[in-house]
């Protein structure tokens, strides 16, 4: 699954500004969604976005770890809210480890994107389907490169593939 850096959510984001995680997230899971109800999110009932996504979070793995395994301290500090809440953060954490080399708001001093240890995948029935990002800018007259961003997320293909990346929090 390639994120769609054209998606207006990344191109006009800017320092100052809230940057929109849930809805990137959902952007990008978009084909996921669609196969539960051929609906987009928003235009889903609370309760069917809930089963839709907590769906999609079951099959969903973080450095080859089921997501519910790796975030279950989270996911036990929220018994006491409804589900629908508790996937709703569940997807918002997911989504700024995702998606943090893209918001302005986490670049350091030196102006750097922010950096995570953590690559997400659907897992289908044994075929992963990463959350990666492979994009080229042109660099001299004939020549492309990869972007920064995507020459981070080939790195964490690299050491998730190594076995480098945590397994636990």
């Amino acid at each position: 699954m390639n994120i769609n850096t054209d998606n207006p959510i990344i191109k006009f984001s800017e320092a100052g500004k809230n940057f929109p995680y849930d809805k990137l997230f959902y952007a990008t899971l978009n084909d996921y969604i669609l196969e539960y109800k051929n609906a987009r999110l928003d235009k889903l009932t609370d309760q069917d976005a809930s089963i839709c996504l907590a769906r999609i979070i079951r099959k969903m793995e973080v450095n080859h770890v089921p997501v519910q395994q790796f975030f279950k301290e989270e996911l036990d500090a929220w018994s006491d809210v409804s589900n629908y809440t508790r996937v709703l953060r569940l997807c918002d954490l997911m989504a700024r480890d995702m998606f943090c080399c893209f918001d302005k708001n986490r670049y350091d001093d030196d102006g750097n994107f922010a950096r995570v240890d953590r690559l997400y995948c659907v897992n289908n029935d044994g075929e992963r389907d990463y959350i990666t990002l492979e994009e080229y800018e042109k660099k001299g007259l004939f020549k492309k490169v990869l972007t920064p961003e995507s020459e981070y997320f080939k790195e964490l293909e690299r050491k998730n593939a190594a076995g480098l990346l945590p397994k636990s929090k």
